[in-house]
């Protein structure tokens, strides 16, 4: 049981200056939401903080947004010394406190002498396009205030390097030390420098929006008689993905009870399109339209895309693992067809996509593939190495339903995504095929890869108690087999493998082909299972997957 005796907690209650909407929650809070709510402190994960809004420090809110600034303010001062003037860009996504958020992190930056760009009204924006405009105005770093799929009781904090990436554990570990050695949060006041606010210029939005344009390969063809329904999650992407696509020709059906802004999300439920309960509202339209041929989700950031199919009078999820080879055989194969390959080609997956996309590239066009951590930040900095490399961008995913392709932006890019995806299902749709059909060549080709992530859920204060035991057991006692399957060999990557730094993930390869991947979220308190399964057709894939689910389930006791 949670002890109001609890040190912090005192601080906390007794605090004269404490954010009254906080004081109000705190006061509501019974002895398990306070456990959670101090036993823990909110940490950088694989992007970024994120946290559930409420009051304390395991909890996301002002003071959370002031314990990073101010820590991330340092990192830039000591970094840049001479460049402050070059400034961060920031912008957020529609969830509870985000503009405000955002708001009190642009002032705290001016407070340190350095400048700050909103964009016009402190309106909310796409992660995409922060990146895009951080890199193209030369900045210095970047800021969104998102939690991006998660659920709307979730906010978050994502930055950037000057490069639109987002940034790697060296910087973040700099600036978590920072975050430890601030003890007076509740208390700590600023005085904003108005002179070094400033609004992200519309010809930056316009530069986004031709790159956008001009990833089209046959962008002056009509395409009126293509139809497609889109769903923005009442997130970031109404804004952009819809009018572009209707500027390109496409007749965009737009899923109204998630075109508006709403931070309850109370027409979605989850927002994450990987999930079922996003998908509800968008189907009904599907029966409806019957004529449409793609049907494209959103995440309240837009920097993740979901997407189903109409094949056969049918709709088709697909996922990360699926769309991800249909875009890299789209633009892979346009490329060369166009004669337009660059030389020395690269592309980027993590170590837990499957290898489908691996192969397509690397087989079939030639292209180096290079494996990463999960999380864009990692791909976003081996892109950096290309020119050292004498190599040449063409395309970057992983299975979480996150995709670049044109690497003006680092971060993932959902709006880049439904272009491509959009104009390759009427390219296809032109010669009787559906991206299904497509995919099915794919498999044809390369064997059948069936794929599936189950996620063992648990409380924030259950990491140590339920995650790490799962990780221990795996590292202590493995296994020779699984579900019928030999096990050829085992990658622990905790100390560092293939050039990357250390994470808490082990993979397991089996002597057929199929593999699992095991990790805890960087985000999340939750442990991801990855299973990777080839077979000759879906049936036996299925079967497969589901015995190797149910032997590890019996290894670990869960």
């Amino acid at each position: 049981m949670f002890e109001k005796t609890n040190n912090i907690y005192q601080e906390w209650i007794n605090n004269k200056s404490l954010d009254l909407e906080l004081k109000e929650i705190l006061n509501n809070y019974n002895d398990e939401e306070l456990s959670a709510a101090f036993g823990i402190k909110l940490e950088f994960g694989t992007a970024g903080i994120r946290g559930v809004l409420g009051a304390g420090p395991g909890r996301f809110n002002i003071y959370t947004i002031k314990l990073v600034t101010i820590s991330y303010a340092k990192l830039l001062q000591s970094k840049y010394p001479n460049d402050l003037a070059r400034g961060v860009v920031i912008g957020h996504d529609n969830r509870h406190n985000s503009k405000k958020f955002a708001q009190i992190a642009a002032e705290i930056l001016t407070s340190f002498g350095i400048k700050a760009y909103l964009f016009k009204n402190n309106e909310m924006k796409p992660t995409p396009v922060v990146s895009f405009a951080t890199k193209a105005l030369n900045a210095i770093g970047g800021i969104v205030i998102t939690a991006s799929h998660n659920p709307a009781i979730y906010n978050g904090y994502k930055i950037y390097d000057e490069f639109g990436c987002q940034l790697i554990d060296d910087d973040t570990k700099i600036i978590a030390n920072y975050m430890e050695e601030i003890n007076d949060i509740l208390d700590w006041t600023y005085k904003t420098d108005n002179d070094l606010l400033e609004t992200v210029d519309e010809k930056i939005i316009i530069q986004y929006k031709d790159m956008i344009a001009n990833l089209q390969f046959y962008k002056n063809q009509p395409r009126d008689d293509f139809s497609l329904i889109y769903s923005a999650v009442n997130g970031t992407g109404t804004e952009f993905t819809p009018p572009l696509l209707r500027d390109f020709g496409y007749k965009v059906i737009e899923v109204e009870e998630h075109s508006f802004e709403d931070e309850t999300f109370k027409n979605v439920g989850n927002p994450n399109p990987e999930f079922d309960k996003a998908w509800e509202i968008p189907m009904q339209y599907g029966q409806k339209h019957k004529d449409a041929s793609i049907m494209i989700i959103q995440d309240p950031d837009a920097d993740r895309i979901g997407c189903a199919i109409n094949h056969n009078g049918e709709w088709v999820r697909i996922d990360g693992n699926q769309t991800g080879p249909l875009l890299i055989e789209w633009k892979l194969s346009q490329l060369k067809l166009a004669n337009k390959m660059p030389k020395n080609p690269a592309m980027y997956s993590s170590f837990v996509t499957s290898d489908l996309g691996d192969r397509i590239a690397s087989e079939t066009y030639g292209v180096k593939v290079i494996k990463t951590l999960t999380g864009f930040k990692w791909m976003g900095s081996e892109i950096l190495k290309e020119p050292a490399r004498n190599l040449n961008f063409v395309f970057a995913y992983e299975e979480s339903y996150g995709y670049v392709i044109d690497s003006s932006t680092r971060d993932k890019d959902g709006i880049q995504a439904a272009t491509m995806l959009v104009e390759a299902a009427w390219y296809y749709k032109k010669q009787g095929k559906t991206l299904i059909d497509v995919l099915n060549e794919l498999f044809e080709k390369y064997g059948y890869y069936y794929t599936y992530t189950e996620n063992l859920n648990f409380k924030p204060e259950e990491i140590k108690s339920k995650v790490e035991p799962i990780m221990k057991k795996l590292r202590k006692e493995g296994f020779d087999s699984l579900g019928g399957l030999e096990l050829k060999f085992a990658e622990d990557y905790i100390d560092g493998l293939f050039n990357m730094p250390g994470q808490n993930l082990m993979k397991f390869y089996f002597s057929e082909g199929s593999w699992i991947a095991i990790r805890p979220s960087g985000t999340e308190p939750k442990v991801k299972i990855y299973f990777v399964v080839v077979a000759t057709d879906e049936e036996e894939a299925k079967t497969k997957c589901e015995s190797l689910k149910n032997s590890l389930k019996d290894f670990l006791e869960i």
